[in-house]
């Protein structure tokens, strides 16, 4: 290659770092993260506009009836009739009070609902942050054991050079390295696969390649008993309350509904202008209307919320067996793996790498070849990776917990 051929290559090359933005790393805390979903994420905005939603309808609902004005014009045999009425339905009943009180249990149910919603995302939330996390502590562990590695291949090649040490030694670390080093690309994907993942939750437009974690994988605390978790349960889950919401809106809607029984009048009021032989006389137009409630008594609206009351009321007892059930095994499942997390990285993370060291000398001294030490070091490297793993298995089993409970159950 030409002196000119390698300058217009530098050149090429500097012009496109240069002309590449580097956006800063967005270094994010759990708590963080949780703010800044809540904040930004249209999924957010779209339940809090859902109880809006409600909240409008529920309020037209329990208006008053809008009064009519008419106006009448009569002319026959030289007489004259201007009729100016306004006519007004009476809402005596309490009907009205009742539908608004069910309408505020329906908005109630529905912002309930929205909670539950919420904690839903907040929880996957959670787990995306921890999936991120678990990504970089994977690529750390792998580029120091690359580093280890390459340290090995320099020796020998050195040892090769020298002749003191083998072609086979040289090319089996290789190997080796290469083989860690496919592994690295694999986690490059899931490390950016993670961080896609974490960006779906804020503003749309959030450059995922430049969001990083920065949490521990670290339990918060003991687990609280499991009768005492079943019963937080159940006062906490807001699904499980907007059941009990949805049931008193319909009993105020069955109680809306026989009122109906009772009829409301319509009062009717006005003027009268009356022109006859050029003389003029007025006075004023009063009716009472009262609709005989014969055929329609509400009595289908009553039906139905009392067949929708037991519908909710049973699918309300199906969920409650469903909670404590989740419950169960989410407390179980966090118990287990924590347990199993602790155990191995006290006893087996730690022989790996005393296993790594006592190979590492071993083949120094010419008591074992190439192999043994490479699987030491294979060894080292799984059991750093499962540890990592097993805890973030831990900590996935905690958000877990606290998504069947309904709340953070640990401090």
């Amino acid at each position: 290659m030409s002196f000119c051929i390698r300058v217009c290559v530098v050149l090429s090359a500097a012009v496109c770092l240069l002309g590449t933005p580097q956006l800063p790393a967005q270094e994010l805390t759990e708590e963080a993260a949780l703010r800044r979903f809540e904040a930004e994420s249209p999924q957010v905005r779209a339940l809090r506009a859902g109880v809006e939603v409600v909240r409008a309808e529920m309020r037209g609902r329990s208006l008053a009836p809008n009064p009519t004005v008419a106006f009448t014009r009569e002319d026959a045999g030289g007489t004259k009739d201007v009729f100016f009425l306004v006519q007004q339905a009476l809402p005596v009943t309490g009907r009205l009070g009742l539908l608004r009180r069910a309408g505020q249990a329906a908005v109630n149910a529905t912002q309930a609902e929205s909670n539950y919603a919420l904690l839903q995302l907040r929880s996957d939330l959670r787990l995306a942050f921890y999936d991120l996390l678990l990504a970089q502590e994977r690529e750390v562990v792998l580029r120091r054991g690359i580093v280890e590695l390459e340290e090995v291949v320099r020796i020998l090649r050195l040892r090769e050079q020298e002749g003191e040490g083998s072609a086979f030694d040289r090319l089996r670390a290789e190997r080796e390295l290469a083989d860690i080093g496919a592994e690295l690309g694999a986690a490059e994907v899931l490390r950016a696969q993670a961080q896609s993942r974490l960006a779906s939750f804020f503003a749309p437009g959030t450059e995922a390649s430049s969001l990083t974690a920065k949490a521990e994988f670290s339990s918060r605390g003991p687990l609280p008993p499991l009768p005492q978790l079943v019963a937080r349960a159940l006062a906490a889950r807001s699904d499980y309350k907007a059941g009990e919401w949805q049931m008193e809106r319909l009993r105020f809607e069955r109680n809306a509904a026989q009122r109906k029984r009772i009829p409301e009048p319509v009062l009717t009021a006005g003027s009268k202008t009356v022109r006859a032989l050029g003389i003029v006389s007025r006075g004023y137009v009063v009716t009472l209307t009262v609709p005989i409630p014969l055929f329609n008594r509400g009595q289908t609206e009553a039906a139905r919320a009392r067949a929708d009351y037991r519908r909710v009321q049973a699918e309300r007892d199906a969920l409650r067996q469903r909670i404590e059930t989740k419950v169960t095994a989410a407390h179980a499942a966090a118990r287990i793996r924590r347990r199993t997390a602790d155990t191995y990285v006290r006893e087996l993370g730690e022989k790996g790498i005393e296993l790594a060291r006592i190979a590492q000398i071993a083949y120094r001294e010419g008591e074992q070849g190439i192999l043994e030490l490479l699987d030491a070091q294979r060894v080292s490297l799984l059991s750093q990776l499962r540890a990592l793993e097993l805890s973030a298995s831990a900590k996935q089993a905690e958000i877990e917990l606290d998504r069947a409970a309904g709340e953070e159950v640990l401090p």
